[in-house]
């Protein structure tokens, strides 16, 4: 028998509760970190005991091997059901790609329980199709981010939520590491930035836009900077912008390389182990390495594709948060080059999840309680100093005793003039949302700004 953490524990609990109330499709919350693989395990197993099978489904080839190998390290018999693997379709649990399983559900036996990985994605044509398939079987969902890449809710799919810890509960308690937020100046112009019907910007857009040498110069150079020989990936908007990216990180002298999903198999295994070895140290990719990607001492991510989606976006940044057991005091390194935390608020921010899809308010989007320090750029909440490098912020605390008062207003004035030049220089609605995110400006002075400047507000 597993021995399960306490949390997962209220959590395998609190599915079996909701089918006994009569619950058949259920989704458990819990972030990156909290060891849902080993909780989908362990109701598999205890649904053996009873007698019961079970269909564990994944979407990428790396989670059938990735969880594969972790069953088996936990005694887990099991069996697979994805192609170029033979199926044993004897076996009580069975991993399964969703692909290859919804063209074989003839070949096998209808499970008691789904159980769905990265359950965000549920709401897809394949899933539905499984689901449709086994209409008896009960269905539990696993996901740090219960909401499609738009947003909208899973309503349509489960009945209900079981709520894990938060970000920040587990970084208290040890199982996730903490981190340092960075988020330097966006170089690139990212207004008028085109949103799809999906609620997304476009990427190919967005590639554009981020796809030139000084712009990549600059996040090898924040690299360099932040996170020096870490181990760090990179999330591209193209193919084209991912291969330039770790083209300028080798002239740059480091190590690095690019996947995505047409990448051959084994190349793409074979540049996961030269990362995991550490002979690769930036991993460039375009959403292929945002969810189930389990390197420990991976130190540090780079957010080089702007996003919209709140689900995209902690996928990606929390994905260098995971505990490392050989190094204990492991602080893990956001740089955010696209100014996605201005969207979307910090990685561990606590946030209401709910099956239903939220109305979108029109204008402004709603303010984020945010600072950015001008010295280092870190991103925090807000206080007089800031919690990465010490800076103080002027004029928000009292001055010491023995200032006197025409020195301190002498100061206040220049630093007043040098934020008032800081916003004659704005030209674009991600600068002066930086500003006003930085400043604790409400929403209403970015369009105040906006009408002044004659800025259109596009679709930031």
């Amino acid at each position: 028998m597993l021995q399960l953490r306490p949390y997962q524990e209220i959590m395998v609990d609190g599915a079996r509760m909701e089918f006994q109330r009569g619950i058949r499709r259920t989704c458990i919350v819990a972030p990156c970190g909290a060891g849902k693989t080993v909780i989908m395990a362990d109701m598999a197993s205890k649904a053996r005991v009873m007698g019961n099978r079970t269909l564990f489904v994944v979407h990428r080839q790396e989670l059938i091997r990735q969880s594969s190998k972790t069953f088996s390290r936990l005694g887990i018999s099991h069996g697979i059901v994805a192609a170029d693997y033979p199926m044993m379709p004897d076996e009580y649990i069975q991993v399964a790609s969703i692909q290859t399983v919804v063209r074989r559900v003839n070949r096998v036996h209808a499970p008691t329980i789904i159980i769905i990985d990265e359950a965000h994605h549920s709401t897809a044509a394949t899933w539905r199709k499984l689901m449709e398939a086994y209409p008896d079987a009960f269905v539990v969902g696993l996901t740090a981010t219960p909401a499609r890449m738009g947003g909208q809710g899973l309503g349509d799919i489960f009945e209900s939520l079981i709520m894990g810890p938060t970000a920040k509960q587990l970084i208290a308690w040890g199982n996730l590491a903490p981190y340092k937020y960075f988020a330097p100046p966006v170089r690139a112009d990212l207004a008028d930035l085109k949103v799809l019907r999906y609620g997304d910007y476009d990427q190919k857009e967005v590639a554009m836009r981020m796809d030139r040498s000084e712009i990549i110069g600059d996040q090898i150079e924040q690299y360099q900077k932040l996170a020096p020989g870490a181990k760090a990936i990179c999330y591209c908007a193209s193919i084209a912008q991912s291969q330039h990216t770790a083209e300028m990180f080798r002239q740059a002298g480091i190590p690095a390389l690019h996947i995505d999903g047409d990448t051959h198999r084994v190349a793409r295994e074979a540049a996961t182990e030269d990362f995991k070895t550490g002979r690769i140290r930036v991993l460039c990719n375009v959403d292929l390495i945002s969810e189930g990607y389990d390197i420990a001492d991976m130190d540090a991510v780079i957010l080089a594709r702007p996003t919209q989606s709140l689900t995209l976006y902690i996928q990606q940044a929390m994905r260098a948060m995971r505990q490392d057991p050989d190094n204990p005091e492991k602080v893990a390194v956001i740089i955010d080059a696209v100014g996605n935390v201005y969207r979307h608020g910090l990685p561990d921010d606590d946030r209401e999840w709910s099956l239903e899809s939220k109305k979108k308010k029109s204008g402004v989007k709603p303010e984020i309680p945010l600072k950015v320090c001008p010295q280092c750029y870190g991103a925090h909440k807000p206080g007089p100093v800031c919690e990465i490098c010490g800076y103080r912020y002027p004029g928000e605390e009292r001055a010491e005793p023995e200032q006197r008062a025409g020195e301190l207003a002498e100061i206040l004035e220049l630093e007043k003039k040098r934020l008032r030049q800081e916003i004659g220089r704005a030209r674009d609605v991600v600068t002066l949302e930086q500003i006003a995110m930085q400043r604790g400006y409400r929403p209403g002075w970015i369009l105040k700004q906006c009408e002044l400047k004659n800025i259109p507000l596009g679709g930031s």
